[in-house]
């Protein structure tokens, strides 16, 4: 008798353009079925709605989701806790403006923990200002700050 073990450790890698040359059909196929549980119309505009909320989640969730995201890459680290959830953030957007409910589903699930964690802790889900910082205050890549005399003190002599 033969005895075969399951294999531990990160899938094949070719399963990544099977399943990119896959997302079509089965895009095709989920659109196919809920537009015959629904009709053409509303599963068009289904499919058009949701990419828009994922527009709006991304813009609510990801503005400082991909900043911490980005900052972690900057300094070497690997994306743990705040950085994994806005790399899951990140993706999860993109993937619900992509037209399909496929990719929609699997990007609202990727969405949805980190959503849930705004609306229970009572804290307010963080909004990207909208329109450039006040003049004077920082730069339009957001790497100065302009500080008053009263926000910041000399700690020593600059060096030389």
């Amino acid at each position: 008798m033969t005895i075969y073990r399951l294999q531990s450790g990160p899938a094949p890698l070719w399963l990544v353009p099977l399943a990119l040359l896959a997302m079509p059909f089965v895009e095709f196929s989920a659109f196919y079925w809920v537009a015959a549980r629904i009709g053409l119309f509303p599963a068009l505009f289904a499919l058009v709605g949701t990419s828009f909320l994922g527009v709006f989640l991304l813009r609510r969730l990801g503005g400082s989701a991909l900043a911490r995201l980005m900052a972690a890459f900057r300094r070497g680290e690997p994306p743990e806790g705040a950085a994994r959830e806005s790399f899951m953030v990140a993706l999860g957007g993109v993937l619900m403006i992509l037209p399909g409910f496929v990719t929609d589903l699997i990007g609202f699930a990727l969405i949805l923990p980190v959503l849930l964690r705004h609306l229970s802790s009572g804290t307010p889900v963080p909004v990207k200002p909208a329109g450039p910082p006040p003049a004077g205050r920082a730069d339009p890549n957001g790497k100065v700050i302009d500080l008053s005399q009263e926000e910041w003190r000399q700690v020593g002599e600059p060096p030389r």
